[in-house]
């Protein structure tokens, strides 16, 4: 439905979308998510010519949970633990350029462990929340290969995130058709560990040298921003619904701290052209940091559920538009547009769901090139309600 799911989220996945939608739950409830991605990026200069290429495939877990209905002083409700891979690093990745190739392998991603309830707490009125405690990061490995010349430059990078936040959510009903909700989840600075090995090798004649150098810290600080949202749901009759979701993340706030590259020989130490008191996060640049900007994303979305005796079908369409946090040409903040479509299945205790999302863009970058990206994912989830 686009995600538009902040005022109907109404299964186990509503601890990461508005966990006021716990109190629906009603039967203990085992959920499994899986994701697909692919990303391609090209770009060109003014004239029109190729300059780089960039491809990306790869597959992650994104959602388990295990949920059991609870109740609490005539209150009904659901508590809930879940994992979820809120940003993944999985995949392969190849970086074309004229000059060089890039070949990038990546694992891990930043997951977070939630421990969630929601609750019924009058006839219109629905509330949660979710204590999250997030962990892991990710492996890299990037080879580069300068054509012409007789180097390779190998990268290893470590990073591992801890930290806490949390979710609320508020799921209003002022007519039985209609809900209104909204979400909050917290800002928080995360302790970061990270590691960098760098190692250049070069062959003159017949006599290749290799250099390699190492360093790690557990100084890195990571500042994650924080998320508000509201959506609109409307259910005209049984089988038809309509969402309408706004998102905003505050994204010009994430910053790193004490970052570090390696030189090919030596440390980053604090004054070093390779040590960095503070970048953007995610956009980390080096050269020429741009100031980020918030996300916005407006989605809508339809269901309409197709009952034919002892099977149920739903069929799901949605639109999202999603602002970037990332500046283009004379600092214009870019903007993508997404489409999604759906199907499920229904069979006794048993939810089988499937879904398309296909996310598109293009833009003038800040060195006149024009960018052209294309994002691909699938989704697959299967839930059981004993």
């Amino acid at each position: 439905m686009g995600g538009a799911f902040l005022a109907r989220a109404d299964d186990a996945t509503a601890a990461s979308w508005n966990p006021a939608g716990l109190s629906y739950l009603k039967r203990p409830e085992v959920s499994v998510v899986g994701l697909r991605n692919r990303f391609r990026n090209t770009v060109a200069n003014a004239a029109g010519q190729f300059s780089q290429r960039d491809f990306l495939t790869g597959y992650t877990p994104d959602f388990l949970a295990a949920t059991y209905p609870i109740s609490l002083a005539s209150r009904s409700g659901a508590a809930q633990v879940s994992f979820q891979r809120v940003l993944s690093y999985g995949g392969n990745r190849t970086i074309s350029r004229p000059d060089r190739t890039f070949q990038i392998g990546s694992n891990g991603g930043f997951d977070v462990l939630a421990f969630g309830t929601g609750f019924q707490v009058s006839r219109k009125l629905r509330m949660g929340a979710t204590l999250n405690r997030w962990f892991n990061g990710y492996h890299q490995v990037t080879d580069r290969k300068d054509l012409g010349r007789a180097q390779i430059f190998q990268l290893v990078a470590d990073l591992d995130v801890s930290g806490w936040n949390a979710n609320g959510g508020v799921i209003w009903t002022p007519f039985e058709s209609l809900n209104l909700g909204g979400v909050f989840k917290t800002a928080f600075t995360g302790d970061v560990t990270l590691s960098r090995q760098r190692t250049e090798t070069s062959t003159v004649g017949d006599v290749t040298t290799t250099t390699t150098n190492y360093s790690r810290s557990r100084s890195v600080v990571l500042d994650f921003p924080g998320t508000v949202g509201a959506g609109i749901s409307w259910r005209p009759h049984n089988q038809l619904t309509l969402s309408v979701d706004y998102t905003r993340t505050a994204w010009s706030e994430g910053r790193i701290r004490n970052y570090f590259t390696l030189p090919p020989q030596g440390q980053p130490t604090p004054g070093s052209a390779d040590f960095y008191p503070a970048l953007p996060f995610p956009g980390v640049a080096i050269l020429t940091p741009p100031a980020q900007s918030d996300t916005e994303q407006v989605r809508a979305g339809v269901e309409y559920v197709v009952i034919r005796r002892k099977l149920t079908v739903p069929l799901r369409l949605g639109y999202f538009r999603d602002r970037q946090y990332f500046p283009a040409l004379e600092g214009k903040t870019p903007t993508f547009d997404g489409f999604t479509a759906g199907v499920g299945v229904v069979m006794g205790p048993v939810l089988l769901d499937g879904a398309f999302v296909l996310e598109t863009g293009n833009y003038i970058d800040a060195d006149g090139n024009l960018v052209d990206a294309t994002i691909r994912r699938f989704l697959v989830s299967v839930i059981y309600r004993h």
